[in-house]
Parts: C-alpha cells; sequence; structure tokens
C-alpha cells in the first residue's frame, strides 16, 4: 500500500490474544464449529464486559465496547480479555428496537392449497381484521376456492382483503369468473417444484411469491443466496437481482425469517414469522413465541428506518392456524406490526409500491433475538449466543457480516449464476477469490483501507458503528439501519486503496453500537 502524503502512521497497538478466555490450540479443546458459508478460528462471542475495552476481529478495525452489556460481538484480540464474559439471554440492542418512523412495509398472506378445511382461513381473517389488516389469499387450488364459498367477497367487502393466484391458466380464468374484483397481479410460485416465470409473464404478471431466504431443502427448495424480503428479480434468472438496475419482475419471499439465527443455524425453517415454525420446530412456548416475534416485528421496523422494506408473513389457511397457541401468535406480530407503524399492503398494493426501491441496494441489521429449545448447537464457535449480522446486496453481489468483522463471512457474486433452478442454490463466492484486509489509518476524516484480491470483484465492507457517528455521505454507503454502514467499490487484482471520507472517524477504534 502506497500511504498517502497526508496521513500519518498507525501508533502500535499491542494486541492480546483471547487464550485465556477462549482457550487456545493445542489445549485439548473440541475443533471449533464452522460457521456457514464461513469460518472464525479462534474467536469468542462476547456481550457483556466488566470494563471498557477495544476488540477487535482482524486486529485491523477495532471497536470500543462499554462496560456492561452490548449486542453480541466476535472478537479474536482485545485489550482487556479478562474483563469479558457472556450472558446467553443479552437484552436487544437499542438499534433493533424502533425509535421513529419506519418505512418497513408488512404485508399479511395466506397459502390456500388442495381442499377447504373450515376453521384455519377464519382464524386468520379473524386476527387480522381484529389488527386491521387486509389478507392476500394465495391461491393455488380451484377446488379451495370453490369450497371457500362467499368468504372471499365477504372479507373483500369488510377488510379490504386481496386474491391472489398461482399461474395456472385455468384457475386465472376462474378467478376472473368468480370475483369482479379480482386483478391479477402477484403469481403464487411456491416451494417444491420450478417458479413458472415464463408462464406468470405470458399472463401479463410481473411479481410473484414464494421465495424461501436461505433455504437448504427444504420442501426440496434450494434458494440460498437469494436476496430477502423483495427484490427485482432478473427474469432469466429470477434468483438474482436484475443486473440493469431495472424492475420488470418483483420478487417476494415466502415469509419473514429471523436473519441472524436463520442463517447462523442454517435452520431457516425455525425462525421464521410463521406461529407453527416457531411452536413445532423451534420448540418455543405459545406465550415465548408471542415475546419472539414482536421482537422480530421490531427488528424489521427499525431496519426500515434508513431504508423501504418488505417484511412478509405467511400462515396457511388448512389446519395451521387451528393448532393450539397459533392464533395468539399470529396475531402478536400483527399487532406490533401495526404498533411499531409499519404499512400494511396487499400483494397488489406491495407489487406496485416495492418495484419503486427494489432495485436499490440495501444493508439491514438483525440481532440475536433468544429463545426456543429445539435448536441445533452451538453453532458459533461452540456457544450459543449468536453475533448480530448484517445482510447487503446489490445488482452485482450479495454479503453477510458478522458483527465485529469487516469483511463478509459469505458472499454471492450475481454473475456466477445465468441460470436460476428451484432445486439449485447460487454459488457461493470461492474462499480462494476473497479479498484480505491489509491495514487501516485514519487521518483528517478519511479511513483508508488496503484490500488485496486475488481477481476483480465488487466488493463490500461493514463497519460496526452508528452511521450516525460515521456520517459517511457516498453513494455507496449504504446504512444499516442503526446498527452499522456497508461501503461497497469495485476492486482490481492486487493491492487495492480504498478512501473512506468519514468525518466521524478519528482513528482506526470505533464506537461499537449498541
Amino acid at each position: 500500500m502506497k500511504t498517502p502524503s497526508f496521513l500519518r502512521p498507525i501508533d502500535c497497538i499491542c494486541l492480546l490474544v483471547l487464550c485465556g478466555v477462549s482457550g487456545c490450540a493445542g489445549a485439548g479443546l473440541e475443533p471449533v464449529p464452522g460457521v456457514p458459508g464461513g469460518t472464525t478460528p479462534g474467536a469468542t462471542v462476547f456481550d457483556q464486559s466488566s470494563t471498557t475495552c477495544s476488540v477487535s476481529y482482524e486486529g485491523i478495525i477495532w471497536y470500543r465496547l462499554p462496560a456492561g452489556q452490548f449486542s453480541p460481538i466476535d472478537v479474536k484480540h482485545a485489550q482487556c480479555s479478562n474483563s469479558l464474559s457472556t450472558n446467553n439471554a443479552p437484552p436487544r440492542p437499542r438499534w433493533a428496537i424502533p425509535r421513529g418512523p419506519t418505512q418497513t412495509r408488512f404485508v399479511a398472506t395466506s397459502l390456500q392449497q388442495a381442499h377447504f378445511v373450515s376453521g384455519g382461513m377464519q382464524s386468520i381473517e379473524a386476527d387480522a381484521r381484529q389488527n386491521g389488516l387486509p389478507v392476500s389469499w394465495m391461491a393455488a387450488a380451484i377446488d379451495f376456492v370453490s369450497e371457500a364459498g362467499e368468504l372471499y367477497d365477504l372479507y373483500h367487502q369488510k377488510n379490504g382483503d386481496d386474491i391472489e393466484g398461482a399461474s395456472y391458466p385455468l384457475l386465472i380464468h376462474y378467478l376472473k369468473s368468480k370475483f369482479a374484483w379480482y386483478v391479477p397481479t402477484v403469481s403464487v410460485e411456491g416451494a417444491g417444484h420450478e417458479r413458472n416465470i415464463g408462464g406468470l409473464l405470458a399472463l401479463h404478471e410481473h411479481a410473484f411469491w414464494g421465495i424461501t431466504w436461505n433455504s437448504h431443502g427444504t420442501d426440496g427448495t434450494y434458494d440460498y443466496g437469494a436476496p430477502w424480503g423483495s427484490y427485482c428479480a432478473d427474469p432469466t434468472s429470477y434468483k438474482r437481482p436484475q443486473p440493469n438496475g431495472q424492475c420488470s419482475l418483483l420478487a417476494l419471499e415466502w415469509t419473514a425469517r429471523d436473519l441472524t439465527r436463520a442463517y447462523l443455524s442454517g435452520y431457516e425453517d425455525y425462525f421464521s414469522t410463521d406461529p407453527d415454525d416457531l411452536q413445532q420446530r423451534a420448540g418455543f412456548s405459545t406465550s415465548g413465541a408471542e415475546q419472539y416475534i414482536r421482537e422480530l416485528a421490531d427488528a424489521y421496523a427499525a431496519a426500515g428506518e434508513t431504508q423501504p422494506i418488505v417484511m412478509m408473513s405467511q400462515q396457511e389457511s388448512n389446519y395451521n392456524n387451528t393448532t393450539p397457541g397459533d392464533p395468539e401468535v399470529l396475531a402478536a406480530l400483527y399487532n406490533q406490526a401495526k404498533n411499531d407503524g409499519m404499512k400494511v399492503e396487499t400483494l397488489r398494493d406491495v407489487a406496485a409500491d416495492a418495484a419503486t426501491f427494489s432495485a436499490a441496494p440495501r444493508a439491514a441489521a438483525f440481532p440475536f433475538i433468544p429463545g426456543g429449545d429445539a435448536i441445533p448447537s452451538p453453532i458459533v464457535n461452540g456457544q450459543t449466543v449468536y453475533p448480530a449480522t448484517i445482510d447487503y446486496h446489490d445488482t452485482k453481489i450479495g454479503m453477510s457480516f458478522l458483527a465485529g468483522h469487516t469483511l463478509p463471512t459469505r458472499a454471492f457474486r450475481y454473475s456466477d449464476d445465468p441460470v436460476s433452478r428451484y432445486d439449485v442454490p447460487l454459488v457461493s463466492l470461492p474462499r480462494a477469490d476473497y479479498p484480505t484486509l491489509e491495514k487501516a489509518v485514519v487521518s483528517k476524516k478519511r479511513l483508508v483501507l488496503e484490500l488485496v484480491s486475488p481477481v476483480a470483484l465488487h466488493f463490500g465492507i461493514a463497519l460496526w458503528a452508528s452511521p450516525e457517528i460515521l456520517r459517511i455521505r457516498q453513494p455507496n454507503a449504504i446504512p444499516a439501519g442503526r446498527a452499522g454502514e456497508v461501503v461497497t467499490f469495485d476492486l482490481q487484482q492486487g493491492e487495492n486503496d480504498i478512501v473512506i471520507d468519514c468525518p466521524g472517524c478519528t482513528a482506526t477504534t470505533l464506537p461499537y453500537s449498541t
């Protein structure tokens, strides 16, 4: 790295590697479990300290921790290792609790397959009506619609409910003949089969529902690597964003998930906004699931304070909402979405609305929210406390960062996926192509990083300090709510000097977001 003339040498900082706290290699400990998509050998996740403390993962960008409790962070180096410890149920960080207006859109949906079973649809409607929400009923079978009878007209008139259908011409024709108010807008493309992109476009629909974010084979579907929430999908390869920045096809996920625990555990079907997932898979009690799902909604509302995002909710109509506890958990989600001030939309509404913002880069931080007893553990470095995550994507790359990490633990270079199939995940960026962070210098309100890249690559880094403190004002800097900032850039093969105008940076030790 050729140091610019306006920079002064970095003061030397002695690093204390965390052997005394977390153990060292060769000490007879079990091998460190790997984080899915990347490993953090030699690191430990902490969430409290008896004193103020400076810690780092790479030993280059550091974070100043307060005395007391804070959002879990993955640490390799510290100046106060004997002061650090772990609480298995840390409080939520302030950045994950809404404090102002949110731009998050909330969509309540219900998938309807096979034959109508009385009770579920009525229960979902009652939960939604109690909280003033319309429901988008997603029909995948003519039999269900015909047996449900006049409920659709009734709920449309009373609540503003909508209906959308799968991309079967006979079903679409039937819905048009039955409901004068039905306008085919969003195609229902669920799991377990190939998405009919050509068919829905032929029906003049330009949006589809059903991406199962981070999925590793649930119902035969591998959507691992596709963005969460909403994104403008490439019509020729629907799991990746449209590369030209247009929005000719909007993709909407199946249901919102805990972006941290779903990723780090690999059990995305345990940690979702589906009440059955929480109670039957993750082992939450009904009251525990109600609290957990409210905190999930809070996290999405907080993430939406700096950008418009979509939070999907899906509860199937048959049987599911008749399981004990399901109505209470679903009602808690609906209620929290309203209390947090989310904009409530139907699928038809969100198809037009989200197309205006879903091509833009997006970064969202998600906290660790404890709970449930049927979880596979330990996950991260032999522990059950997870670091928070930031998920980012633009039209070229998707990246996930662990709290305290400057570089992502997984990345997806979308150009590697010219064709999408429902049972094939996106290609992860090979570890051999990952850049390395070599140096960092701060001077004159500029943060300069040296990265060495094996290949030319669009890439990015995360800074886990409040964007309000950093005050970075560059088009390639995207706030992740109030938790941090992602900065992207195009790297050449070899050494790269990345200069970031950062008025709030006074040193390479930053105040950690709490």
